[in-house]
């Protein structure tokens, strides 16, 4: 005979799935911005505020934000520890969703502020350009949506 779920096991199913969910586009966004995830031309580059820039500032920007990729395999393999636990450990899950989202956060700013330097250092008529670029990319974007 099965015991009903209660509240508490639906709420660890709940952060279970999450996990798993942030996990995949994790595994899909690193795929796409790495370049693993199909032919070059057609392939996500990031958001159209980076990809309207040239490609020289744009490969710039990129090497900064490389990672150690064995430090993103230990995050990973902490996270399917933490699931795969029993009794399973929702505070510890937290913290790691928390760290995984400061290393987001830290990785924004780092790419806001990379960006910002990136404009600083063009004349006003390479940003004219970069911003004709960019409303090209956001209205072809959108028409894709539509």
């Amino acid at each position: 005979m099965s015991r009903p779920l209660t509240a508490r096991r639906w709420r660890l199913i709940c952060i279970a799935s999450l996990a798993l969910n942030c996990a995949l586009i994790g595994v899909i966004a690193g795929a796409a911005i790495t370049g693993r995830g199909g032919d070059r031309e057609g392939r996500w580059r990031g958001s159209p505020l980076i990809s309207a820039l040239p490609d020289p500032v744009r490969s710039e920007l990129r090497e900064g934000r490389r990672s150690d990729p064995q430090d993103r395999r230990a995050r990973f393999g902490a996270l399917m520890d933490t699931l795969r636990a029993d009794p399973f450990d929702p505070a510890a899950l937290e913290a790691l969703l928390r760290e995984q989202r400061a290393l987001g956060a830290a990785r924004a700013e780092r790419a806001e502020a990379g960006l910002i330097g990136a404009l600083s250092r063009m004349s006003p008529a390479e940003r004219a350009a970069y911003a004709d670029r960019l409303e090209d990319k956001m209205r072809h974007r959108g028409a894709r949506r539509e």
